[in-house]
């Protein structure tokens, strides 16, 4: 099934496989200097393979399905598409070498891409690797991974502390544009990266808020995009 997309459809695929989130052409464009184009969005949707609709800024956000996520491991072992570039060859010969990994270990996709790409390292030497990391030389960036100096701790930990100051009680429902606004300093991507995997952990519970016609626009605007669906309220300790 995967031969009958076409190669800017498979690209895409693979890009949000890859990506593992919901992303943005602009966001596909810095990191891979790719985008989906409108006839490769309207064949993959037409597939079932992705769900998007529009977010921030009026920017149009993808993410794969279910069935999206299974025909991209259908991808690791076709051939590659014709007539392309020798880094398309590269690529596809590190795709087989996974899918045979994969196979030998008896693991699945979501045990490879678990989490959003963490991009390439500016130090090339193995996490760990570089020096004695706990040293007092390196006091000063001690602190979690995902931490946020601006505003102290992770990003996800200023998340529960906005969710905990707002909420009467756990398992209230809060508005995503209140949190927001406690998350002075955070970029909106961080922001998003952060509720997507706290929502994927099941340690939130992200909900769309069902009086959508009486939402401000700055309600729609804090909005994130979860499964082709906007989600304005979050709970914490929902009972």
């Amino acid at each position: 099934m995967a031969a009958e997309l076409s190669t800017s459809a498979r690209q895409a695929l693979i890009a949000l496989l890859v990506r593992a989130e919901r992303v943005s052409n602009p966001e596909l464009r810095k990191a891979y200097r790719i985008e989906i184009t409108k006839s490769a969005r309207a064949e993959l949707a037409a597939a079932k393979l992705i769900v998007f609709g529009k977010g921030p800024r009026n920017a149009i956000f993808y993410e794969l399905t279910d069935l999206g996520w299974a025909h991209a491991r259908t991808e690791f072992r076709s051939p590659p598409p014709d007539r392309v570039a020798g880094a398309w060859l590269l690529h596809y010969a590190t795709l087989r070498h996974l899918a045979a990994h994969l196979d030998r270990t008896d693991q699945q996709l979501a045990d490879v891409f678990a989490g959003p790409d963490p991009g390439p390292s500016a130090d090339p030497r193995p996490a760990g690797s570089a020096g004695n990391a706990g040293s007092a030389g390196n006091a000063g960036n001690a602190g979690s991974a995902g931490s946020d100096d601006r505003g102290g701790g992770s990003v996800e930990d200023r998340i529960r502390s906005a969710y905990h100051e707002l909420a009467e009680a756990p398992g209230d429902l809060v508005g995503l544009a209140a949190i927001r606004q406690r998350l002075t300093g955070v970029d909106r991507t961080d922001q998003d990266r952060a509720l997507t995997d706290l929502d994927r952990r099941r340690e939130i519970h992200l909900d769309p808020d069902p009086a959508r016609r009486q939402l401000t626009r700055e309600a729609h605007d804090a909005a994130i995009l979860i499964g082709g669906e906007a989600k304005h309220l979050i709970t914490i300790g929902r009972p």
